[in-house]
This record gives structure tokens, sequence and C-alpha cells, in this order.
């Protein structure tokens, strides 16, 4: 007999290695939390106004200003424009409403376009989250006119998700001609896709393998430039080009803002202080650079490029960089901060002593972490709608004060004329006016050459006009002059709201009337004896500038 085999003894129960089930949640579940982080953010824009751009593209829809006919931007301007005025008319809520909406479909493009670049779901939903709360994202909400910003990353976006072989192909490059129309500074974006694939795939086969998109891109991109240049909607100021130190600055501003987790108004400054104007460029390329040179992982350069690619067409524009031009870039950085994320987890799960885990600690980290970041991007959008200026009560955001001017004088306007037509002289007084400056809310000293505010937001009347089909004409005046018989004369107080004088010429004799009773007597009587010398016989004038007199100091 042979000697007996030895037996291992049976395993414990307790020892065996169950394989964990991975935790997922299902696609919709992630879908609807990114929908409504973004949603609950951005709902501040739904109450406001309108952008003084949005009133500017209400003149050009109402035949006030000229629309050059161009296929510049003619998805973002005259269709968009022209579509929706006849539906909406000049009703704010519905504008901020479509502008929401299509930053909800950017949200979940850029998540489905995270996951086919390489991103992992739970760090694509950190990515696309961060993306979805920020509020960044303020101004391009909030302006009608910026309605270019969020087409052009959804046509940007759906080409990138769509783009494959064959039909794909044509098919992404015209979601890409959209994006075009809409805003042709997306034009070297879709150059980022390139970096996706692994770097030791040539890159002649790169380009070849997406050349319908980019070559295609770039040629309808040419042909819209041109376009914008014959009509001449590409020149003056506001095209002009600067190579100067404006890149820097204009750089230092664009990543600060990308960076920035606790101004309420950071583009509130016109300009980057201190040593921030030198080392955040040279910070923002450093970062930039860093994945290239370890060789990390591809999306991370992808998404770090595409934050420069867009960028770029706007660092040239000297003294005018706003904050709804990060829209489009702001996609780059979520992908990007997607890579970092799944960095992080592939750092975690080499470690030596890991246990293999279902994934569910993830998912509930990733969801605290935005919920928290939502909140607090909630709070600083209140208290960016909230801020007053302490020297009037308008709103220390600029682009809330100029546009709760405009709403002022416009509603104000409205209501005095309660559906009839007539034409209007609006009176802004310069013996008793002073001037602040719109853009940093500062009182400006008084100078022989005045600015008036309301004059200014309402380009002259013009946007008046345009939101006010009853007014046939605007005339601003400020001191007393002579005709205008039958017009309506409106006054404009310190805190921009409009006051009904009635007709004219008796609207002159209520306006001294209105002096005395501020307490403006040297004023009231310098109106009154204008207006007598235009109107000697004016019974009521005369009684006016005898009170006017006797209240004057001696």
């Amino acid at each position: 007999m042979g000697k007996a085999a030895k037996q291992r003894p049976p395993a414990s129960p307790g020892l065996l290695k169950v394989p964990v089930a991975p935790f997922a949640p299902p696609t919709w579940a992630v879908l609807a939390a990114l929908v409504a982080l973004a949603a609950v953010v951005g709902r501040h824009t739904l109450g406001g106004f309108f952008a003084l751009d949005d009133l500017i593209l209400f003149q050009q829809a109402a035949g006030i200003r000229p629309w050059p006919l161009t296929l510049w931007r003619w998805l973002s301007g005259w269709a968009w424009f022209h579509a929706m005025v006849p539906l909406w008319d000049h009703v704010p809520f519905p504008y901020h409403a479509a502008s929401l909406a299509l930053h909800v479909v950017n949200v979940v493009l850029l998540f489905q376009l995270a996951r086919r670049w390489g991103a992992s779901r739970a760090a694509a939903f950190v990515g696309t989250g961060l993306f979805a709360a920020s509020r960044l994202h303020f101004p391009a909400l909030f302006a009608a006119s910026s309605i270019g910003e969020l087409l052009s990353l959804t046509f940007t976006l759906a080409a990138l998700v769509v783009e494959g072989a064959g039909r794909r192909a044509w098919l992404a490059l015209g979601a890409f001609a959209l994006a075009l129309s809409a805003k042709e500074s997306v034009l070297l974006v879709p150059s980022a896709v390139l970096l996706v694939q692994p770097a030791d795939r040539p890159i002649a086969e790169r380009l070849r393998a997406h050349a319908p998109l980019l070559a295609g891109g770039f040629v309808l991109g040419a042909a819209l430039l041109v376009s914008g240049l014959s009509s001449g909607r590409l020149g003056g100021q506001a095209y002009s080009v600067s190579l100067g130190a404006n890149l820097a600055e204009n750089a230092a501003r664009l990543f600060g803002w990308t960076i920035d987790l606790q101004d309420p108004i950071p583009d509130l400054h016109a300009t980057t202080t201190g040593a921030g104007h030198w080392l955040l460029p040279l910070l923002a390329v450093t970062l930039t650079l860093l994945p290239f040179r370890l060789r990390t992982s591809p999306l991370l350069r992808a998404g770090a490029t595409w934050w420069w690619l867009a960028v770029l067409p706007v660092l040239p524009l000297p003294g005018r960089t706003y904050l709804h031009y990060l829209y489009v870039p702001l996609a780059g950085a979520a992908l990007a901060i997607a890579a970092l994320v799944d960095l992080g987890i592939e750092a975690r799960a080499a470690r030596a002593r890991a246990k293999p885990t279902s994934g569910r600690r993830r998912w509930i980290v990733a969801a605290l972490a935005l919920l928290l970041y939502a909140a607090w991007n909630d709070v600083l959008l209140s208290l960016r709608m909230d801020l007053r200026m302490t020297s009037t009560d308008w709103p220390l955001d600029p682009v809330l004060r100029k546009s709760e001017v405009a709403r002022v004088g416009i509603d104000d306007t409205r209501a005095a004329l309660g559906g009839r037509h007539a034409n209007v002289a609006i009176l802004i007084p310069a013996s008793i006016s002073h001037a602040v400056n719109l853009g940093s809310g500062v009182a400006a000293a008084d100078t022989p050459i005045r600015r008036y505010e309301l004059e200014e937001v309402l380009d002259s009347g013009r946007s008046l006009k345009a939101l006010v089909p009853e007014v046939d004409s605007v005339a601003f005046v400020h001191d007393y002059e002579p005709g205008r018989a039958g017009w309506v004369m409106l006054l404009s107080r310190s805190d921009s709201h409009l006051v009904s004088l009635g007709l004219l010429p008796a609207a002159h004799a209520r306006f001294v009337e209105a002096m005395l009773a501020s307490q403006f007597p040297r004023a009231a009587l310098d109106y009154a004896e204008k207006a007598l010398a235009d109107r000697p016989g004016d019974a009521t004038l005369l009684a006016l500038r005898d009170r006017a007199a006797s209240s004057v100091p001696r």
C-alpha cells in the first residue's frame, strides 16, 4: 500500500474570495443628476432682463438698424432672432429658458464625449458635473445675444460625438458647419481629437482618420470669415487685433477666471493686477505642457489643448475679454478634470494593499463633491445678483447694472404710454445730473462733456423703439428746448426710473414744479426763465418762476 497522499484542509468559508460586483448607477440616473445640477445653478438667469447687446439685435430684427446680408454667424444672429422674435416677442423668460435648455443639452453631449474619449463613467460624471454647475456660465446664459456661444458648443460636441467612418464623417462635418455658423471661434477646437489617439499612432494616420471634419471645417470657417470681412461685420474697433502685452493680460484673465472659486463677480475688475499679470499665463502654459512631458493620459492632453484652442481666437483682442468667452474653453477643462479623476482612480487601484471594491464609495464621494460645488456656486451666484453699489442702488455686477437701467427705462415708458402711440421726449436735466460710469460704477467728476447713462444703454432711443413699438420717435433732452408740441415728456429720476410729465408744452411747467418740490429752486428758476423766453404769456410758468425766485437763497 502506497504512502497516503496529503490532502489540503477545506478552505474556510470566510476565506473564500467572492468577486465584488461593480457598482454602476444607470446612465439615465447619471444624466438626470447632471441635468439637475445645470438647471438648479443656471436658474438664476431666468428672472433677468436682456443684456445691452441683446437690444442691438432686437433693433436689427425690427429693421431699426440694418442687418448685413452675410453668412457670418447667420445661425446665432439672423436665423435665431428672426425665428424667435415672432414667437416670443420681447419677453425675456423664453430666451433665458432656451439658453438654459441648450446648456443642459451641452452637458449631456459633453458627458457622452468624455466617455467616447476614454473617461470612466465616474470620471466623466465629475468633469461634466463641474462644467454643468459652474457659475462662470452666468453671462453666457444671461445674454440672449450669447446664444452663439451655446450653439457653437452644441454642434461642436455633436460633431465629435457622431464622428466616424463613412456617412458619420459627413454628418459630423454638417454639425460642425452649424457650429461655425453660430460662432467661428470654435474653428480650432476639433483638432483636440488628434491627441485622444495613442501617442504611438503616426500623426499622418490620425489626420487621415479625421480629415473630413478637420479639413472641411477649416474650409468652411475660412469662407465664413471672408463673408464676415466683406460685409464689414468684422471691422472696426470691436475686432481690432493687437499682438502685444494684451496677449498675456487676456490669458491671465481667462485662466484666472477658470480656476477662481471664491469671487462672486470675477469679471468685475478691468485688468489683472500685481504678479498675476505674468504668473497666471506662465502657470497656464506650465500646466498644459506637463501632461505632454510626462506622457500621461491622452484625454488630459486633449482637454488642456481644447482650452487653449478655444481661447486662442480672443487673445489678440485688446482690452475686451469677457467672461462668456470661457463657455467653450470650460468644456475642455472639464475633459481634463475627468482625465485627472481617472488617474487618481488608477493610482489608488495600483496600491499593493488595495482591496477590491465595488466602486460605490467612489460614486458617493463624487456625488457629494458635486453637491458641495454646486451649492457653493449657487451661493456665489446669489451674491452676484444681490450685491449693490454704495453710490447708487444699482447692481454691482456691470452686466446686471446696464441691464437693470435699460429695463427700468423700457418698462416705465411702456407703462406711461399705456398702449397708445406717441412721440417721447426723455428729459435728463443736466443742471442736477451726476454721471456714473456704467462699467465701473464710479461717480464721475463734472466735466464739460457729459455722459448720460440712460441715453447710453438705450442707444439714443433706438432700443426703446425696438422694445416698445408704440414709441414713434425718441428724443433725449437735457435742458429746455422749444417745440415738440404733443410729445409725451418723461423725466429721468436719479434711480433711472422715468416719470411722466404729460404732454408738451404743459409738461414744462410740471417739470419746474417738480424741481421746486425736490428742493432745486435755482435749477427750477433757470428752466422757467428759459421756457418763458420762448412762451412769455404762459401764466402757469410765470407763477412758478416767481415761486422759484423767492425760494433761491440770497
